[in-house]
């Protein structure tokens, strides 16, 4: 118990060598290569010219710098901001908190404190931020799910959530993007509709899928009639969550590189299809395409000749 609570003390500077915040010339700082991390790959290269080219002052949290017995300043925490603000040239002055270490071990210790205390914004919290912050897109799609019945749920753990909350706010803005407002708002609809009375612990699997039909609904006849959309939810509820997303994963185990979001739109097209009375409807289309479920390339009579109820190709036409 004694050597934890020393081997936490290690990572602060004594109680009396106060950290000092103070704004330092570029040039005056320096990195330690013994313990930064290189910055010569291309994901650090990419990141420092983003920040240089949209650089903000709100974003530039102050450095972590060491000061050494001989004067010399090494930068802890900071050095992609530090990169990019050697890159543009015009920024004279950067702030930061100026630590006293014992040795560079400690200054080691701290950089490796620093990352591991540091927790990345989640979708959720990014979300949340954006309303408040008036981003028009986050904002209107807060309002579908107000109009849907649906709300954010507070954290990420399903055990703490109640009927009508989700979270797959990354799933919700892909479809807001790829197929608009109009669409997504009707699948949120759906989704509520045939499970908001559940958890609804794995809308971030189906409601792709549910997206997906909506949209092609729409493109087709203009508009997702109550009369259908009745019977897609019907469709929905009479299996569970938990059903709906075996046969998502099974999907993705015929075919590995099918990613999660395309298996779920094959599956739920698939699925309505059948439960419409539409049955598979033909395929349309000129030359050849590729099927995912045979892996080559088929004519417009094969796809719609062929059996397989994942045929993407088929109930995508």
């Amino acid at each position: 118990m004694v050597r934890a609570a020393t081997d936490r003390l290690k990572f602060n500077p004594p109680l009396g060598n106060l950290p000092a915040l103070q704004y330092l010339l570029p040039q005056q700082l320096q990195i330690d290569a013994e313990y930064q991390r290189s910055l010569d790959t291309s994901s650090s290269q990419a990141l420092v010219r983003k920040i240089a080219q949209h650089w903000n002052w709100d974003l530039c949290q102050p450095l972590v710098v060491a000061r050494r017995e001989a004067g010399d300043l090494f930068v802890i925490d900071g050095q992609h901001r530090l990169a990019a603000a050697r890159l543009r040239g015009d920024i004279s002055q950067l702030p930061a908190v100026v630590v006293q270490y014992a040795s560079a071990a400690d200054e080691a210790a701290s950089f490796v404190h620093l990352n591991q205390q540091r927790r990345p914004l989640g979708k959720l919290d990014i979300f949340k931020a954006a309303v408040a912050s008036g981003d028009r897109e986050a904002i209107q799609i807060s309002e579908a799910l107000v109009e849907a019945g649906l709300s954010i749920a507070k954290t990420t753990n399903p055990d703490s959530w109640s009927a009508r909350q989700i979270t797959n706010i990354g799933g919700i803005e892909a479809s807001w993007r790829r197929h608009g407002r109009k669409a997504t708002t009707v699948a949120l609809h759906t989704l509520a509709q045939a499970f908001g009375s559940q958890i609804l612990r794995y809308a971030g699997t189906i409601f792709g899928g549910i997206a997906a039909v909506c949209a092609d609904e729409i493109a087709r006849f203009g508009t997702f009639s109550a009369e259908r959309n009745e019977r897609f939810q019907t469709m929905l509820a009479l299996r569970s969550q938990e059903q709906w997303r075996s046969d998502v994963m099974q999907a993705r185990a015929d075919d590995p590189l099918l990613k999660f979001a395309s298996a779920g739109e094959k599956v739920m097209r698939s699925a309505w299809a059948r439960a419409s009375g539409d049955g598979a409807p033909p395929a349309q289309f000129a030359g050849k395409r590729w099927c995912d479920q045979c892996e080559i390339m088929v004519t417009c009579a094969e796809a719609s000749a062929c059996k397989s109820r994942f045929c993407g190709v088929k109930v995508a036409a």
